[in-house]
C-alpha cells in the first residue's frame, strides 16, 4: 500500500499521531508512506522514522518539493503551501506506481484500508474521492465552483490514479491553474480539483473514509421522503422543532464504525488541551488522545511535542 502525506514542522505532533495510527491499523500490512515536504528539520524525519520502526513492513521514503513553487502561491493562516505538496509529488514518484493515497495530517485510522486503496479505477478516473460531508448532507452547497447537481468533494482523502495522471500531464495543468487563479478559490487547490475533475472522480462513503468530527442527527422528515439528510446546527438549537420527533442522533454509530476520523477546521483535539471544548468534538476527541497516549508509551525516546 503506497500512502502520501504532506507536513511541516509546525503540524508534526498531529503527523506523528496520524502516522502512528496508520501503522497500528495495518500491522500485518506492507506499507510504504511517501512525505512531501520542504520545511522539515532532521529530528522531525527521525521523529517519523521512529515511529514507523516499531512496526514491521513499512518504510518511509523523502519527497523534498523544493523552493520553487513557494514564489507562484500564496499561503494563508488557514492553508499552509502543504496543501499543494499532495500535487507536486506526483511527478516525484516511481514511475512504475499506478496508485497512491493521499491522506491529510490531521486525520486518524481507525481501520485497515486495504479495501478502499484497492477499489477499481475507471481508466478515466483520475481520483476516488469522499463528497464534502458539509454540503448535501448538511443542506449546504456545492461551493459554487462546480454545476448546482454535482457533488463537491473533499481533498483530504484521494486515491490518486498515477497512471491517468501522468498521461494527461495533468500536474501541469493543475499547477498552472493554482497559480493562475488562486485568488478566485476560497478552497485553493480543493475548488481547483473540483472545478477540473468533478465530473470524471469516483465517490465512496465519507461516513467511513472523511468523517467529520461533528454531531449526525438524522432527519427523520427529509428521510420520510427518501432522503438522506443530517440536521444542520440551526436546526439542533431551533426550540420550534421538536427534537426528539425530528432527530435521530447517529453520532456514535458513525463514529464506531468509519474507517478515518478527519479533525479538519478547528475541530481539532489538541488545540483543546487546556481549554473547553466543544461537546461535539468531545465525542472525538478520547479516541485522538488514545492514540497519542499510546504513542508515547509505546515509542521508547520519543519527544512529546
Amino acid at each position: 500500500m503506497n500512502i502520501l502525506i504532506a507536513a511541516n514542522t509546525k503540524f508534526m505532533g498531529p503527523t506523528s499521531v496520524m502516522v502512528y495510527s496508520l501503522c497500528c491499523s495495518h500491522r500485518d500490512t506492507e506499507v510504504d508512506i511517501y512525505l512531501a515536504y520542504h520545511d522539515l528539520r532532521g529530528q522531525d524525519i527521525e521523529r517519523l522514522q521512529k515511529i514507523m520502526s516499531c512496526f514491521g513492513l513499512k518504510k518511509l521514503h523523502l519527497l523534498d518539493v523544493g523552493e520553487e513553487f513557494k514564489s507562484k502561491v500564496v499561503a494563508t493562516q488557514r492553508f499552509s503551501y502543504e496543501t499543494y505538496y499532495r500535487i507536486l509529488a506526483i511527478d516525484m514518484l516511481p514511475k512504475e506506481m499506478k496508485r497512491i493515497l493521499y491522506l491529510d495530517a490531521d486525520m486518524l485510522v481507525k481501520k485497515d484500508l486495504t479495501e478502499v486503496y484497492e477499489t477499481p479505477m475507471n481508466e478515466r478516473c483520475p481520483f476516488v474521492v469522499c463528497a464534502d460531508m458539509m454540503g448535501p448532507t448538511r443542506g449546504g452547497n456545492n461551493r459554487g465552483v462546480i454545476p448546482e447537481d454535482c457533488l463537491y468533494f473533499n481533498a483530504g482523502f484521494m486515491l490518486m490514479n498515477l497512471e491517468y495522471l501522468r498521461k494527461r500531464n495533468s500536474v501541469g495543468y493543475i499547477l498552472d491553474a493554482f497559480c493562475r487563479e488562486q485568488n478566485r478559490y476560497p478552497y485553493l487547490d480543493q475548488d481547483v480539483l473540483n472545478h477540473m475533475y468533478y465530473d470524471k472522480v469516483q465517490f465512496v462513503p465519507w461516513s467511513l473514509y472523511n468523517l467529520f468530527p461533528q454531531w449526525w442527527k438524522v432527519d427523520m422528515e427529509a428521510l420520510s421522503h427518501g432522503e438522506i439528510r443530517y440536521a444542520s446546527y440551526p436546526d439542533m438549537n431551533n426550540s420550534s422543532i421538536n427534537q426528539a420527533e425530528r432527530f435521530v442522533d447517529a453520532t456514535r454509530q458513525m463514529r464506531d464504525n468509519a474507517y478515518i476520523i478527519h479533525y479538519l477546521a478547528f475541530f481539532k483535539p489538541w488545540l483543546y488541551r487546556d481549554k473547553p471544548i466543544y461537546s461535539d468534538l468531545k465525542m472525538y476527541a478520547g479516541l485522538w488522545f488514545d492514540c497519542e497516549r499510546e504513542m508515547y508509551e509505546n515509542v521508547d525516546g520519543l519527544e512529546r511535542l
